[in-house]
């Protein structure tokens, strides 16, 4: 949240994201997603709105307290991508324990705040939760449950164990930022 929490004239606290001092509708949790999203459309830039197209991969450097060292699979580094290219989207692998990953997660939407917009930055992930590390398919994260690869899963035709995985593995993403599983 920004240092300085604006409050708009019914006494409200709010994120300034634009940090132009009042109340937007893309800023306002109250309007309609579908107000919220024009306004926010309104505001961006032709530039603003090419980042939010990119999805591709970030790594996880929970090292760099700067974002300033561009990864082993990317040439820019994370300030680069989010500030000077205006992604927004991104894919992680690998990742340390899930508290440094958390930590670093934040840092990573501080870093989203100081953009003009301030547009919070989506993770992405493929499969968390299996026994075997194949980058193409899914990975296993230490710090998750380990649950049968998704046709095991299926092969048991326990609906509610299902039901239980996917529960579980939604509480583990939301813990370290994961937005979207793919």
């Amino acid at each position: 949240m920004n240092t300085n929490t604006p409050r708009a004239d019914n006494d409200i606290a709010f994120r300034d994201l634009n940090k132009n001092g009042r109340l937007d509708p893309y800023e306002d949790p109250r309007q309609p997603i579908e107000a919220r999203v024009d306004d926010l459309l309104a505001q961006m830039t032709l530039e603003e709105k090419a980042g939010l197209m990119f999805h591709t991969i970030l790594e996880v450097d929970a090292g760099d307290e700067t974002f300033s060292r561009p990864g082993r699979l990317n040439p820019f580094t994370t300030s680069e991508m989010v500030g000077g290219r205006l992604i927004n989207h991104f894919n992680i692998h690998q990742t340390p324990p899930a508290r440094e990953t958390a930590a670093w997660h934040n840092r990573l939407q501080k870093l989203a705040e100081e953009t003009r917009l301030g547009i919070p930055i989506t993770l992405s992930s493929d499969p968390r939760h299996a026994f075997t590390r194949n980058i193409a398919v899914g990975m296993t994260t230490p710090s998750f449950s380990q649950w049968p690869e998704p046709i095991g899963l299926a092969a048991t035709r326990d609906v509610a164990l299902a039901r239980q995985f996917a529960d579980i593995a939604r509480q583990e993403y939301l813990a370290i930022g994961i937005r979207v599983a793919l």
